[in-house]
């Protein structure tokens, strides 16, 4: 390549430019004049023969699809700088809320990411725009000294029964599940004997496919088996004589139950039984209660929770290891 100007001076500097721009050929055919719409496509096909999980694919081809490729899908790589990517996330924020404006910088670092990689670039633009917070207050705290009143009304409510939800929130105050996990329960994850439960899968709606049972948990420290206590054994022993289909909590049709659905349905009823504001998530923060007076450390909570920072329990439910029994005794003992 050569490049000429008025001066040596002038030469060098248009020669240095070329230089930079000149496109770079890859197997991925990524170059700096890929629009951010191709390599967006390129992206998505990459995470998916990684075998992503359908519901984080889902929601990163929501992100490219609603919002990457319409505003800045014209863009090329070599223009997408830093303060543009920033301008972006921010309108994106004020539109349509933080959480999105944070998927859409996952994905857009992602796709960077591998542009970079591929030699389009050399560093990744996204790592230095601003922070996206958000601020989470956590669910709405039970208090320990309501749970008991609050199983009672439940299971004496002939509605709740009618839904079946009566057992389910006996495990909810019981083990602090996430909705998920707790309906992608299946009997051999159950060992009435030892008095533990197996937490490996939780069940998500994906887009075109429906409901899915997926055979991991949100977390890699989601996947456990702790220690439940007795009051939750003695509940599911008494359902495994009924039931007749692996799920633990099957739908009225036996199949998969809709998280969505039975939070849902929760929410209806909620009110009437003296939980009012509550949710499946209220459930794990009082289990972190109680297991926090009962003189547990964070780091075991977690584990009992499924959380892979301790900071997480203790910031936000703090006013696939084995969850000891003290964490059971001390559910008795606040169930009772």
């Amino acid at each position: 390549m050569e490049r000429s100007g008025s001066t040596r001076t002038k030469a060098e500097n248009t020669l240095k430019e070329a230089l930079v721009n000149i496109p770079t050929p890859t197997s991925a055919s990524i170059t700096g004049d890929t629009h951010l719409e191709d390599l967006a496509k390129k992206f998505i096909d990459t995470k998916r023969s990684a075998n992503l999980a359908p519901r984080s694919l889902d929601s990163y081809q929501w992100a490219i699809t609603a919002a990457i490729v319409p505003e800045i899908g014209a863009l090329r790589v070599r223009e997408a700088s830093t303060e543009r990517l920033d301008r972006f996330l921010v309108k994106v924020a004020e539109a349509r809320g933080k959480g999105a404006a944070k998927t859409c910088r996952s994905v857009l670092s992602g796709m960077m990411g591998l542009a970079v990689r591929s030699g389009a670039g050399k560093i990744n633009p996204v790592r230095e725009v601003s922070s996206i917070s958000r601020k989470n207050e956590g669910a709405k705290l039970i208090p320990i000294n309501a749970m008991p009143e609050i199983l009672a009304a439940v299971a004496a409510d002939e509605e709740l029964r009618r839904l079946d939800l009566v057992d389910l929130v006996e495990l909810w105050a019981g083990t602090g599940l996430r909705i998920s996990e707790s309906l992608a329960l299946e009997w051999p994850d159950v060992d009435i004997e030892a008095g533990t439960l197996s937490v490996r899968a939780n069940v998500v709606r994906v887009k075109g496919q429906g409901l899915l049972r997926q055979p991991h948990t949100k977390t890699d420290a989601g996947e456990r088996t702790i220690i439940v206590p007795a009051r939750v054994v003695n509940m599911l022993l008494q359902r495994r004589v009924s039931s007749s289909t692996d799920l633990v909590f099957p739908s009225m049709f036996g199949k998969l139950r809709d998280p969505n659905n039975t939070l849902a349905d929760w929410r209806e009823h909620r009110d009437a039984v003296g939980a009012a504001g509550s949710t499946p998530h209220s459930f794990r923060k009082y289990v972190a209660t109680v297991l926090d007076k009962a003189g547990l450390s964070a780091r075991e909570i977690a584990e009992y929770l499924g959380h892979k920072r301790p900071s997480l329990t203790q910031d936000i439910y703090m006013s696939r290891k084995v969850g000891g029994s003290d964490a059971a005794a001390a559910l008795s003992m606040a169930l009772a």
